[in-house]
């Protein structure tokens, strides 16, 4: 019964921010510009300066998968907002005043960005042949999945983050201080050294496990092996998220929201 229950909220959360992200086009609109808009500059500039020994593929090949994190990373850092809004609103503590199911309100929360990033990621993907690559290249299992469960950890980090920080201007300071950084060494510009300092925090960065399913995805040859290694850091780090995100629930509901 719980179960059940804990679906039930988290499909009526799911609708109602789909019925949100609906009416703001423009906003969600504006986040696939700023990935597309990095690509395009720093793709197109770098292509003949940047080689890349160790990668198939020239640097604007390469640095693609890194605009796609990056459309992950800014929809689910500037979508979680809307938790933020909620609480302003006095939704959120009607709703965390309910019986409902904490587990239900995160999981609604969050499968409403990771769609919202499925959408931005179907839109940019129209620009693939733009780097020379073939749609026919693409492995589609690998892909989907691996933005599935990328986008669950990163939105399920931000909402907790934006339970935790309550305020639009301090999420945007801390969250932006931490996560862009983050993309920039997560393997998404460039390569990441093995070994070192660098390379040991990339374990605990679910961006470089992103960088690398989506590299593995989309350009030639498909290291199966290593995308399962990534795949399994980025599933754990994701059920972690997840988990952080229904603690926060529970602790806003202690503190009386």
């Amino acid at each position: 019964m719980k179960l059940t229950q804990t679906w039930q909220v988290a499909g009526a959360l799911w609708q109602r921010d789909m019925l949100r992200f609906g009416k703001e086009r423009s906003r969600w609109l504006g986040l696939v510009s700023q990935p597309l808009m990095f690509w395009f500059l720093i793709g197109f500039g770098l292509n003949n300066v940047v080689t890349l020994p160790e990668a198939s593929g020239n640097y604007l090949q390469f640095f693609y998968s890194g605009s796609l994190v990056m459309c992950v990373l800014f929809t689910t850092l500037f979508g979680a907002i809307s938790l933020i809004e909620d609480a302003q609103s006095g939704f959120l503590r009607a709703i965390l005043a309910s019986p409902a199911p904490r587990l239900g309100i995160a999981l609604g929360k969050v499968s409403g960005l990771v769609t919202l990033v499925l959408v931005q990621l179907a839109l940019l993907l129209l620009f693939l042949p733009f780097t020379g690559l073939s749609y026919a290249s693409i492995n589609w299992p690998l892909l989907i999945t691996s933005a599935v469960v990328g986008s669950t950890s990163l939105a399920a980090l931000n909402l907790g983050a934006a339970l935790l920080i309550n305020s639009v201007q301090g999420y945007h300071s801390v969250m932006g201080l931490i996560l862009f950084p983050l993309w920039i060494v997560s393997g998404a510009m460039f390569p990441i050294p093995q070994g070192g300092l660098l390379g040991t925090l990339s374990i605990i960065n679910p961006m470089t496990h992103i960088a690398a399913l989506f590299r593995n995805a989309l350009l030639p040859p498909q290291n199966l092996n290593q995308s399962l290694t990534h795949f399994s850091f980025l599933l754990i780090q994701a059920v972690v998220c997840v988990w952080f995100t229904t603690a926060m629930t529970r602790n806003r509901k202690a503190r009386h929201v």
